[in-house]
């Protein structure tokens, strides 16, 4: 019997160890729990495409991403930074997070009315490529943009809380819901631009509302003080707003530009390059949604520390995931979307770089953010705003796809040399290393078995 026991200790070991680690809330927890949905979304988002372009064709998907895109764009766009002053001001006054969250929700439905007017007005002269019944359609998806501001603080609610098992949950259920509506449409031969556009667009809805329903049940508070925390909220929003909109721009801009500019087809084939780049952007991503409210109660020089570390471990990540799609994508893409798609390969490869670094700049933004420094990263970044419009429109019409891969690339680099040296100067500190080493992987390897090596609990 001793020796049965022996060998099951290990297996105990192992089991309690994990089971410490799913239920932590440290961050380094969360951040690897967030990576690990992201890639479950990221298969899902996968799977979800291949089967949108394979069934519409080139055309049929640029049709559908014309008719999904703009609500999501403009009411990112116009969230006018509110989602990151909650997080900020919500650590920062914790005592006064519920009346900031309420605070941010007026906020929010009153910008996200004001995208919906917007996105109604503009869509009938943007998109006059496309057929009547698309644009109609695409107008009708804006009454949708309130939620979607509001969804964006809820999601920050949920992370100055530190509730990352709700929080990840939401971002893999409403990609899952959408994938069980693709193969229903599938099933029923009912599959074409227009209802795989509400696929993608309705499962939100009843989401949305519970994750509303379920945070002002929560914070059941009298709105004391209202218009002090609505000044916190909008003074910070406004600093980081820049670097919120950059971030959305970069995110949808070029979609956007190639909509109004190239035929629908061409936008299907840059919208299947686009989304397979962004498989390796989940590095990035994960290690910010943790970062941010993490730095915000650190020093200045431990946010610094923090924030570069964590640049220099998902960057390499990141880069070595982009050289092996460089590598396989002749194989894969016409594999699982067709031979028609084999004409986003040249763009799909600048995209990876792009994504690489952009993801990188989004990182090091953190620690501005997190000092309370919004407006110099948004001022920095908004340069580089400026410059990709003009040249998606210049190299857009003369190069087609390839064009518009060189002015997402071009953008990337400036942004991050802005970055680099807003850092230097304005914060005044010496550049920590950009390259990781031995102690960086040291670091990491520390994190993850640290709950490994703790002794399990008797029983």
């Amino acid at each position: 019997m001793q020796p049965s026991n022996a060998k099951s200790l290990p297996t105990n070991t192992v089991w309690s160890s994990l089971r410490r680690f799913t239920k932590s809330k440290d961050n380094s927890s969360a951040a690897v729990k967030t990576m690990f949905v992201s890639v479950l979304i990221l298969l899902v988002n996968m799977l979800t495409g291949v089967l949108t372009a394979r069934y519409l064709g080139p055309t049929g998907r640029g049709e559908q991403t014309a008719m999904v895109n703009w609500s999501q764009f403009l009411a990112f766009s116009m969230s006018f930074g509110i989602p990151s002053a909650l997080i900020y001001n919500a650590k920062k006054n914790p005592e006064e997070a519920g009346v900031l969250y309420r605070v941010a929700l007026l906020i929010a439905l009153a910008f996200g009315t004001l995208a919906m007017i917007v996105g109604i007005v503009v869509l009938p002269y943007w998109l006059n490529s496309f057929s009547p019944n698309v644009v109609l359609f695409a107008q009708c998806s804006m009454i949708l943009c309130p939620l979607i501001v509001v969804s964006q603080i809820n999601n920050a609610a949920f992370q100055f809380r530190g509730d990352y098992k709700t929080f990840n949950w939401l971002r893999y259920l409403l990609p899952l819901l959408t994938l069980a509506a693709i193969g229903i449409l599938i099933l029923t031969r009912s599959i074409n631009p227009f209802t795989t556009a509400l696929a993608y667009l309705l499962p939100s809805v009843p989401v949305f509302i519970w994750m509303t329903i379920t945070l002002l049940r929560t914070y059941r508070v009298k709105m004391k003080d209202a218009y002090l925390n609505f000044k916190r909220l909008f003074t910070y929003g406004l600093g980081s707003y820049g670097n919120d909109l950059l971030g959305q721009f970069s995110y949808y801009i070029d979609q956007i530009v190639i909509a109004g500019l190239l035929r629908p087809a061409d936008l299907g084939l840059y919208a299947v390059a686009v989304s397979l780049s962004r498989m390796v952007n989940f590095f990035s991503n994960s290690i910010t949604v943790v970062l941010f409210p993490k730095a915000s109660e650190l020093s200045k020089d431990q946010a610094i520390a923090l924030t570069f570390k964590a640049f220099r471990i998902s960057t390499t990540c990141t880069l070595l995931g982009s050289l092996f799609l460089m590598l396989v994508a002749p194989f894969v893409i016409p594999l699982l979307y067709g031979k028609d798609f084999n004409t986003a390969l040249t763009v799909f490869r600048l995209l990876l770089l792009e994504v690489t670094i952009s993801g990188g700049t989004l990182i090091l933004a953190q620690v501005f953010m997190a000092l309370g420094k919004p407006k110099f990263v948004s001022i920095l970044q908004g340069v580089g705003l400026i410059l990709v419009i003009p040249l998606l429109f210049l190299l857009v019409p003369k190069f087609g796809l390839f064009g518009a891969g060189v002015a997402m690339l071009s953008s990337s680099v400036l942004r991050f040399l802005f970055i680099i040296l807003n850092i230097r100067y304005n914060l005044k500190v010496k550049l920590p290393r950009l390259l990781i080493n031995g102690e960086d992987i040291q670091w990491l390897k520390t994190t993850m078995n640290s709950y490994i090596r703790k002794k399990p609990m008797d029983t």
